[in-house]
């Protein structure tokens, strides 16, 4: 049991360090181009402890990683290519609304980042993890894990542009400096993760992984460090 403890604290130090040094780089002015490239590197960390903690082996754990990847990835994807514009002005990017992605994230396929499907494996992995022993339906652990991840993004998003992961296209000048994010992105996040959460929920496979919480909340609390420091 204590040696179990204690490989689970260290994933904790050692994330929680690799995010301590990705937050000292992108806040520091000398830094900040060199670490842009750490974002996507703190993200493939986070997954690579998740798969390693990950205590469940079997064929349903795997389609599991892999479908919940291929969802957030193609929605994204399906974002990103049905943005036009009509006049200079912006329509679709059905569902979340018309955006285009930086280059921060990574290697591109369709437009989109490969890394796009990791980050969203993980927060639906961790959200689903740390709820799933609570005592509530499971129509009740979606909708409470949609609004974490709702909160989540409303966090990101301010972010998004500053760190070059996405930028809006709801104005005239896509490079204003500052583009309204449109409702209708929270309301898809918040749907798009209770059917996630949902499918976490209803899913045959064993997924159980100790280090999942930390994960979400180291994530988070970087989000947070980009603001106060």
């Amino acid at each position: 049991m204590d040696k179990s403890r204690n490989k689970v604290l260290n994933g904790i130090l050692i994330l929680s360090f690799l995010h301590l040094v990705s937050l000292w780089g992108l806040k520091s002015e000398a830094a900040m181009d060199f670490y842009f490239p750490y974002i996507a590197v703190d993200i493939l960390c986070c997954f690579g402890f998740l798969l390693y903690y990950q205590q469940h082996w079997n064929v349903n754990a795997v389609f599991f990683i892999f479908f919940t990847y291929c969802a957030g990835f193609i929605i994204s994807a399906i974002g990103v290519n049905t943005v036009y514009s009509v006049n200079n002005v912006f329509y679709g990017g059905y569902p979340f609304g018309p955006f285009v992605f930086q280059g921060t994230l990574g290697p591109k396929l369709f437009n989109t980042p490969l890394m796009i499907g990791v980050n969203w494996l993980i927060l639906i992995y961790c959200i689903g993890i740390l709820l799933k022993d609570m005592k509530f339906s499971k129509i009740q652990k979606a909708l409470l894990g949609a609004f974490m991840l709702l909160l989540y993004d409303i966090t990101l998003e301010p972010l998004a542009k500053k760190y070059q992961l996405w930028w809006w296209l709801t104005k005239k000048d896509p490079l204003s400096l500052y583009n309204p994010v449109p409702l209708q992105n929270y309301a898809s996040w918040f749907l798009f993760s209770f059917l996630m959460l949902l499918y976490f929920n209803n899913a045959k496979a064993k997924l159980r992984n100790p280090i999942a919480p930390a994960v979400f909340l180291i994530m988070f609390f970087f989000l947070v460090g980009l603001y106060l420091f």
